[in-house]
């Protein structure tokens, strides 16, 4: 008797350890649209968020990044830098439904041209136009005319996959065109 339940124990905990497998607990953060957090960025800038998407583009140089569309409109993705998650993902995954959370960053691209269309006088030995925060450079760019060009993107705290949802849920279809995400690094390819 004492075999029988040590057994039936091992291969509970065994079945439980096999379901943890490819997935990170995630909090409990309000559920966003990828649309929401792309349209208004700063609104939850350095802030934990939490969306659905379909996996579109792992990053095959580096393998640190990846593409999110959303599920029901692949007119909006998001850049998601996987952090220490990157061993845990690889290209098979792409084309799969993940659930995942992660602070959402925003920064600045086209800070360059305020150097460009200023007249070069800096106060007190001022150098270059270092922000303190994202919206101070937005402030700067719109006080000279100049719109922003935000680069949104997710730090990963936590993923799941989506694993095999039936034709009686609400899916769409996993076959989306496969988005190469932008970076700075335009000599790394992703």
């Amino acid at each position: 008797m004492f075999k029988r339940n040590l057994l039936i124990i091992f291969i509970g905990l065994f079945a439980f350890a096999c379901n943890q497998t490819g997935s990170q607990q995630i909090g409990d953060v309000q559920t966003k649209l990828i649309s929401e957090l792309v349209a208004e960025p700063m609104s939850f800038e350095n802030q934990e968020v939490s969306f659905e998407g379909t996996i579109t583009h792992i990053c095959h140089h580096s393998g640190d990044k990846m593409r999110v569309n959303q599920t029901s409109d692949n007119d909006f993705s998001i850049l998601v830098m996987l952090e220490e998650f990157k061993p845990q993902f690889d290209l098979s995954f792409e084309g799969k439904q993940v659930r995942l959370s992660g602070i959402l960053k925003t920064e600045v691209v086209n800070m360059d041209q305020i150097a460009e269309s200023h007249d070069h006088e800096h106060d007190h030995g001022e150098e270059g136009h270092e922000c303190a925060s994202t919206e101070e450079a937005v402030a700067k760019l719109k006080e000279k005319g100049i719109a922003p060009d935000l680069r949104t993107y997710v730090e990963m705290t936590g993923f799941e996959i989506i694993e095999g949802k039936d034709e009686s849920q609400d899916t769409e279809s996993n076959e989306e065109s496969i988005e190469v995400a932008k970076t700075e690094k335009t000599d790394e390819g992703c």
